[in-house]
C-alpha cells in the first residue's frame, strides 16, 4: 500500500516521494531525484533521461 503512495526514493537525499525526475549517472544507470534535489543533480552533471 505504501509503495503506491510513496514511489521511488531520491538518490541524493534518500527521501521517498511520489514525484521524481529520472536522470542518468556516469554509468548510464537510471537515478531518481526529487524536485528539491534537481539543482544538485544538475550541478553533479547528471543527464536527464530522454523519454
Amino acid at each position: 500500500m505504501f509503495k503506491k503512495i510513496f514511489g521511488k526514493s531520491c538518490a541524493i537525499c534518500g527521501k521517498k516521494t511520489r514525484e521524481t525526475t529520472v536522470y542518468l549517472n556516469e554509468r548510464d544507470e537510471t537515478v531518481h531525484v526529487c524536485f528539491q534535489c534537481v539543482p544538485q543533480a544538475e550541478r553533479k552533471a547528471l543527464r536527464r533521461k530522454p523519454r
